[in-house]
């Protein structure tokens, strides 16, 4: 029995009893530890917890509850040091076992003793395994040409690490990729120093600690100077080297035979030879290029004690040539068998093609290869596999009379060497990723065939992305969350761009963080090498590339072969490539850019089962789609459900983390249906789960919430309501209860429960500051601010407090809101000053957001923080500066609101003409555009205006645009309308001309009363009503008839309008002006 993450550090025991750890996760070997304990009855409880913090941490938790004292023993064969709580074992490969309990921890011979009392007691093994990396405390940095240097320098360093040599270069465009990338590197796995050999025209490795300049001028005393400065004191070994000697060669054997170079004018031919490996199954080869790049083959040799091969740098001119010549062939060879040719037809059909006359089809190719590589280089490297340093010769094609590379495992190291090899080697170190996802993007080919495994153990799983699906989006979102550890692009587009979603991924500094350092497999025949190049730069480990196009079916199918030889089988990426058994030589096209040891992460430990790595990549998938919204979303939902389906194959769908699965699956489901089937599966597991409540009640709490949730957005408040009520009643189990608080407070809020959604809010903002939570405290103080239940003083801290804590989580709109609010805080409390002191930095917030309509408010509330301080010169400035501004944005509602209040303070000077300018422009400008709402709320002010102004033309525009406001607005705007559209009619034909009332009256029938009176709002005929009596009785006519239906429009109306009272009066002798020959009658004469 194993317990600890399938991912993790694991405790291996048997019969009962401890016997192994399992160091998987780092890829060490076992360490043998074996348990003893002479209790004979009683209990025993075992948990395992697990953290990763850069190093991985295990520990196995031990509980007993035993009837009599017992001994327990633990044999680990590793010195042994007594520490405060316990006893601590050092063990190879950096890792620490540590026991404590308790009980008193004694060391005992080969282990560590302790005796256990009666009774209960604890007990805990804790195993720390750090990274190990093959990687030197030192990075060098160069110019290309310096190789001698940079040699002496390497040489001077500690053999039995790699120590990387980085060569200054001109920038091009994804350089700066290359330079994060190995900055990153070389953090991770703890290089902390850095020798300038020339100084870079940018900052480089700012970052490390350490950073040391060494001149080259004296090339015979550099090796003392270096030894000096790196290591203290002076080499006890140097091996003499010629200035013009193959520096390359001379690392490689100065490495191998522990001795500084040193540069001597007379010295002897470097033994090269000699210490050059021989016994070895691995090659490295180098084009001989003359730069510091050629450096990093023989470090990499050094390390994986390969032989070393120095060779030529090749003319590539007549090669590029052959290979175009070879892609035009390909090419015209499938355009001539057509698309009626399907599978294993096609390939058949292709090689005949090619190969007219019996001939290699690849002859061509494999001619001009070979003569670029010497036969001596050919015979040095053998048998062995291959990593070749090159400029981007394809030396699968190197093929004499007697040797043909075609089937042999071939690392091409094309670009950025150091890179490379420093990718590698922090792979091997790093602890391995919790599961494995491999990313396909295809045109549909990749499916169509069927899936085989041939080893268990290593548990990739596949998500295959359709050309709808895949975009440069998606492709970001899952590299990026999850561990995906391969990549194959199978859509390309007329011109073998890669194609993701309909846009092309450019050539070079690809739009991609390879964060998990997949190998990249693409199906086109760009530039191997400068796509390799490029992929490498964005975090590839490796990449797959053709040297031209395969059909995608055909791609798809060797793809398959290769993905499960990279997965399934753990093979290393260039020998995946080769002997695929593809009919056709299909794998002839295909190039490895890499080292030729270039690999996924290894599986030491194959005792995780398909269930168990199906749960591990649900709970990754879940993590990953939190907070994913929009087309990945639906992608994360539908491979969680795949894994699923194997966990439950495999009987776990009965366990914690199949609950877990489930209730991630819940929270991205859509469809209602489904998710009922999901609750209802969910509460049948949690039910019968025999679980300690501390284990059982987080998954209760995250099941009420998220169907609380649902609840909430299907606009079913009540039954949310119930549901978070459940979940924060389960006090700490939930997993976020303040922002289920939150979310209660506003649910009720929306229900108009204000006292206890106050609570709600309050429990949260406390608890969000127990936490230290200012995005947590924020939404509170915005959900307490937005109750406005609170005291004045309270309301104000609300304000002050929301300010400070949006200014320090860096949310300026909401700081800018609450610096308004504060303004607004200040006024009510009569504290002016300090009110135009919080507006007028509002105003200042609004505008460095560019938020014009707040910024507008902001305004407005300062000219009236200034009105009510009795500055009116001041107020009138503010509204003037609005109104002008308003303009300028087009803010046509912040026109009419600035247009009224210059009115109001006009008014307040006594300036009532001009103040009556201004009501007009506002009205006007809210009727004119539909702002119906506002425009009855501005009406009033027209009209008490028009009356101060003694204005009856001003009237009738307040009359007019109040009866078009009636002919569209709700009944609860209309309803105060009404009566003062008739109200300043009344008054409008009181004081103005008969000339004036004629036209007025006129103006409002034809726009407003206008049409058949059946066919009238109720409002609308109402003022159509009134109209008539008013014209009857303009004209004298306001006889019984009228006078009774001047009675029932006032029993409508609830007495508001007293037509009967008007009406009553004629209108002669109610008219200021009644014009010629309807002269009001003089005091005494009739």
């Amino acid at each position: 029995m194993d317990l600890g993450a399938p991912h993790g550090i694991r405790f291996r025991f048997e019969a009962g009893l401890l016997r192994a750890v399992l160091l998987d996760v780092h890829r060490k070997p076992p360490v043998a530890a074996g348990e003893e304990l002479t209790a004979e009855a009683g209990a025993r409880d075992l948990l395992v917890d697990q953290t990763w913090d850069g190093h991985v941490r295990a520990v196995l938790r031990q509980r007993f509850d035993l009837p009599a004292p017992a001994r327990w023993r633990l044999a680990v064969d590793a010195p042994a040091t007594a520490t405060a709580d316990g006893v601590s074992f050092a063990l190879p490969d950096a890792v620490t076992l540590h026991v404590s309990g308790s009980a008193p921890c004694e060391i005992a011979d080969g282990g560590v003793c302790v005796q256990l009392p009666a009774g209960e007691s604890e007990l805990d093994v804790t195993v720390i395994s750090e990274p190990v990396f093959e990687v030197g405390d030192t990075v060098v940095v160069c110019r290309p040409d310096q190789v001698r240097e940079a040699a002496v320098v390497v040489s001077c360093l500690p053999a039995d690490r790699v120590t990387p040599v980085i060569a200054l270069r001109p920038e091009d465009p994804s350089s700066h990729r290359h330079d994060l990338l190995v900055a990153h590197l070389l953090d991770a796995m703890g290089v902390r120093r850095v020798v300038f050999l020339d100084e870079p025209d940018h900052e480089l490795f700012g970052d490390l600690p350490e950073r040391l300049h060494l001149p080259c001028e004296d090339p015979v005393g550099l090796t003392g100077k270096a030894w000096e400065l790196l290591r203290g004191g002076e080499p006890e070994r140097t091996l003499d080297v010629a200035p013009d000697a193959d520096f390359v060669a001379a690392l490689l054997t100065a490495l191998r035979a522990g001795a500084a170079l040193r540069v001597d004018d007379d010295a002897p031919p470097v033994p090269f030879a000699e210490h050059n490996p021989d016994d070895t199954d691995e090659a490295v080869l180098v084009e001989r290029t003359g730069e510091a790049d050629d450096l990093v083959a023989a470090a990499y040799a050094h390390h994986r004690g390969a032989r070393l091969v120095i060779t030529p740098a090749p003319d590539l001119t007549e090669v590029r040539a052959v290979v175009a010549e070879e892609q035009e062939r390909v090419t015209a060879a499938a355009g001539a068998i057509g698309d009626a040719v399907k599978g294993i037809g096609f390939v058949e059909a292709l090689w005949r093609y090619l190969s007219t006359g019996g001939h290699d089809p690849y002859a061509a190719v494999e001619e001009v290869v070979t003569a670029q590589v010497p036969a001596e280089a050919v015979a040095e490297v053998g048998d062995r596999g291959l990593t070749a340093f090159t400029t981007g010769l394809p030396y699968s094609f190197v093929h004499t009379a007697d040797v043909n590379w075609a089937r042999k495992p071939i690392g091409h190291v094309v670009a950025d060497p150091a890179l490379v090899v420093l990718t590698e080697l922090h792979r091997a170190g790093v602890a391995r990723e919790p599961g494995a996802f491999s990313l396909v993007v295809d045109s549909g080919s990749f499916r169509e065939l069927p899936e085989t495994t041939t080893s268990p153990g290593h548990h990739t799983h596949p998500i295959v992305l359709t050309e709808r699906e895949a975009s440069p989006d998606v492709l970001r979102g899952l590299v990026v969350d999850l561990p995906v550890e391969l990549v194959f692009f199978n859509c390309h587009d007329a011109d073998d761009a890669i194609v993701l979603g309909g846009h092309a991924l450019p050539d070079a500094d690809l739009p991609v963080t390879l964060r998990h350092r997949p190998i990249v497999f693409n199906n086109s025949c760009r530039s191997w090498t400068g796509l390799g190049r490029e992929f490498v730069r964005a975090g590839a480990r490796g990449y797959i590339g053709t040297l031209w196009t395969i059909p995608p079916n055909l791609a798809a199918g060797f793809a398959r072969t290769v993905v499960r030889r990279l997965t399934a089988e753990e093979t290393p990426a260039a020998r995946a490539i080769v002997n695929t058994g593809t009919p056709g030589g299909i794998e002839r096209a295909y190039l490895y850019v890499g080292t030729v040891n270039g690999r996924l992460d290894e599986r030491r430990d194959r005792s995780t089962t398909d269930a168990e790595a199906a749960l591990t990549g649900c709970e990754l998938l879940a993590a990953a789609a939190r907070d994913r919204t929009g087309p990945l979303a639906p992608v994360l939902h539908r491979e969680i459900a795949a894994l699923r389906e194997v966990a439950e194959a495999g009987g776990a769908a009965d366990t914690p983390s199949y609950a877990d699965v489930l209730l991630a699956e819940l929270e991205l489901e859509t469809d209602d249906e489904r998710a009922a089937d999901l609750v209802d599966r969910v509460d049948a597991l949690l039910t019968g789960l025999d679980l300690p409540d501390d284990e059982l009640e987080p998954l209760w709490a995250t099941r009420f919430e998220l169907t609380g949730d649902r609840a909430e957005r299907r606009g079913e408040y009540g039954a949310a309501l119930a549901d978070f009520e459940r979940c924060v009643g389960l006090g700490d189990a939930c997993r976020d209860r303040a922002a289920v608080l939150l979310r209660m407070a506003r649910l009720l809020m929306h229900e108009g429960r204000t006292d206890e959604a106050g609570q709600a809010a309050r429990l949260a903002y406390d608890e969000h500051l127990a936490r230290q939570d200012r995005p947590g405290q924020l939404e509170s103080i915005i959900v307490l601010d937005e109750l406005g239940d609170a005291d004045p003083e309270t309301s104000l801290r609300y304000a002050v407090e929301g300010h400070d804590l949006a200014e320090e989580v860096g949310d300026p709109a909401r700081q800018a809101a609450f610096k308004l609010a504060e303004c607004d805080r200040h006024r009510e409390r009569g504290d002016l000053a300090e009110a135009i002191d919080a507006g007028s930095r509002a105003v200042e917030l609004f505008r460095d957001l560019g938020d014009d309509r707040q910024e507008l408010a902001a305004l407005r509330r300062l000219g009236a923080c200034h009105r009510d301080r009795g500055d009116l010169e001041t107020a009138q400035h503010y509204a003037a500066v609005g109104l002008a501004r308003a303009e300028q944005v087009g803010a046509a509602a912040e026109v009419a609101s600035f247009h009224d209040d210059l009115g109001g303070v006009l008014t307040a000077r006594g300036e009532h003409g001009k103040a009556l300018g201004h009501y007009r422009h506002a009205v006007e400008k809210l009727v004119a555009t539909g702002a119906w709402e506002r425009g009855a709320e501005l009406l009033p002010h027209l009209a008490v205006g028009a009356v101060r102004a003694g204005d009856p033309e001003a009237l009738w525009t307040a009359a007019l645009s109040g009866g078009l406001i009636c002919e569209v607005a709700p009944r609860e705007v209309w309803k105060s309308v009404v009566p003062l559209v008739v109200d300043s009619m009344k008054r409008a034909i009181e004081t103005g001309p008969l000339e004036l009332t004629e036209r007025g009256m006129t103006d409002f029938a034809s726009a407003v009363t206008a049409g058949r009176r059946e066919d009238m709002p109720f409002q609308v005929g109402l003022l159509a009503d009134v109209v008539v009596v008013l014209l009857a009785w303009l004209m004298d006519r306001a006889d019984a008839h009228i006078l009774a239906f001047a009675r029932e429009l006032d029993r409508t109306s609830g007495g508001v309008l007293d037509l009967v009272g008007y009406v009553s009066v004629p209108y002669a002798e109610r008219a200021r002006n009644p014009g010629t020959g309807r002269s009001r009658p003089t005091s005494g004469l009739r």
